[in-house]
């Protein structure tokens, strides 16, 4: 009995200090100074989490009450880790002034009247046009509904409605898998970060798809249709998802999402639309790159091999590499008879492992789905972690060990899965075995 007693207050004290931890990081990401205390947080936060979920003794109610105070705490957080949300604000004040969003870019002498705004002169890409697919708008546009000549209320009104939707998504997570790997996305600094800290339409695409599993689970393919044509139509990569219900379900699990794609894309269709979505992406996939451990380590490979820059060539690459490999994820998802969240992690997984660009707030639809199976996807959950130390590039802090530590990292943790399935249970505790059909 008294050892059970310790054990009982060790985990108490283990919960409130990792509570503490997780609390405290909405202070230290709200000021540039501090962003280095806010990754070690993180960490910290991290293994406090990992013991929790070795121990395996929060109930779903305290994982789910838990999840919606770390919520509501990040909520007050401006936007100084990223600036996103001023574009998201910009094309919703549009709408509502009677110009699609996709026809000028913000620079555009015809927008000269919107230009005179603090707005304005905070956003990242004055010249580029919108990328953001039509669902997306509609969730701008109730935020630029709250538009009042400065951005704050509309950033807090987007971010409220990002925390709501993702908070129905964390539930949905508990009919998929164990509490305790609900608690690994739950409480994750990186997804507490870019969902209630940032607002990113990550928050959105993480509660479509894990509706879209749910429903392939309970073999509701008009369900799971329109799941994934709504994740497509907030970016615009789960699209490459439908074969994979194509197989499980038929032409039925079709013509639901197309009816939703043509219904939500019609108020924004126009003839200059496609190009000018096409002509941005493209931009942003040539000029930019960050956090893309395997395209850095190939860039540079490349330069020390014939002292010539060959980024302009392993991008385009490796985008066609990826296209290439969708009839080959496909067929073996037909193949091995894959589970549709392992199918949709490594189809995901394999665009984020050939992208130029892999920003953190990328990384929350793989951790949500990276916790559903029987174990955790620790890979993933490791990169995304790591990737909170790139927003130290930005405080002219330490940047490329981050990307070395994550990628290494989480490639020598995939390596060692399988090989070492004793020293993995020793080390994080045994899994609870789940039916593989329940993946």
């Amino acid at each position: 009995m008294p050892g059970s007693r310790q054990v009982r207050f060790s985990t108490q004290t283990l919960l409130v200090c990792t509570g503490i931890v997780l609390l405290s990081g909405p202070l230290w990401a709200a000021f540039r100074v501090t962003w280095p205390v806010l990754v070690g947080a993180s960490f910290l936060g991290s293994a406090g989490l990992l013991l929790l979920w070795r121990r395996d003794v929060l109930s779903v109610r305290a994982v789910l009450w838990g999840g919606l105070l770390l919520r509501i705490a990040y909520l007050p957080v401006g936007p100084g880790l990223t600036d996103d949300l001023y574009r998201y604000i910009w094309d919703g004040w549009l709408q509502w002034e009677g110009i699609n969003p996709y026809r000028f870019v913000p620079s555009d002498s015809a927008l000269v009247s919107y230009q005179d705004t603090s707005l304005y002169e905070s956003l990242n890409s004055q010249e580029y046009y919108s990328i953001y697919p039509p669902l997306s708008q509609l969730f701008f546009a109730l935020g630029g509904l709250a538009y009042d000549g400065h951005w704050a209320t509309s950033y807090y009104v987007l971010k409220t409605l990002f925390v709501g939707a993702e908070c129905i998504g964390v539930v949905v997570l508990t009919r998929l898998t164990s509490t305790r790997n609900v608690l690994l996305y739950a409480w994750n600094p990186l997804v507490l970060i870019e969902t209630a800290g940032q607002g990113h339409t990550e928050a959105l695409l993480a509660l479509l798809l894990l509706t879209a599993v749910w429903a392939v689970r309970r073999r509701r393919g008009a369900c799971a249709s329109l799941a994934i044509a709504g994740a497509g139509l907030v970016k615009i990569y789960p699209f490459a998802l439908g074969p994979f219900l194509l197989r499980r379900f038929g032409w039925r699990a079709v013509w639901p999402g197309a009816l939703l794609v043509a219904g939500l894309s019609l108020p924004y269709a126009a003839p200059y639309a496609v190009p000018h979505i096409k002509a941005s992406v493209d931009l942003f996939a040539n000029l930019f790159e960050f956090n893309a451990g395997p395209y850095y380590a190939v860039k540079h490979v490349l330069w020390a091999w014939t002292g010539a820059d060959w980024s302009k060539t392993i991008g385009p690459l490796f985008r066609g590499l990826f296209v290439a490999s969708l009839p080959v994820l496909y067929g073996l998802d037909a193949w091995y008879k894959w589970s549709f969240r392992r199918a949709c992690l490594v189809l995901i997984g394999t665009l984020f492992v050939l992208s130029t660009t892999v920003h953190p707030w990328y990384l929350v639809p793989v951790i949500a789905l990276g916790v559903v199976g029987p174990r955790p996807s620790w890979p993933w959950l490791w990169l995304g972690l790591c990737s909170i130390g790139t927003y130290l590039f930005y405080v002219d802090g330490p940047y490329w060990v981050w990307i070395w530590t994550g990628w290494g990292g989480a490639t020598v943790i995939a390596l060692f899965r399988p090989y070492a399935p004793g020293l993995r249970r020793y080390v994080l505790g045994d899994y609870r075995a789940e039916p593989s059909a329940a993946e």
